[in-house]
């Protein structure tokens, strides 16, 4: 369902496809995604570091999944 449908005035059936405030809020939403997805990559970059530092130091090997 469209977001703005039941708030808009100017919704009409398909009107999403040109409306340059449904652009921004697509726009958003995919900057918001790029944020998230970065902000994950980094802590499972952290996480995997310190956990095959913690193995290395007791001794078990290590075996990248």
């Amino acid at each position: 369902m469209i977001p703005c449908k039941s708030g808009c005035a100017e919704y009409c059936e398909g009107c999403h496809k040109t409306c340059a405030r449904w652009r921004a809020i697509q726009a958003e939403n995919r900057a918001r995604r790029c944020a998230v997805k970065e902000y994950l990559d980094r802590c499972d970059r952290v996480s995997s570091t310190v956990i095959r530092q913690c193995l290395r130091i007791s001794g078990i090997p290590y075996r990248a999944v």
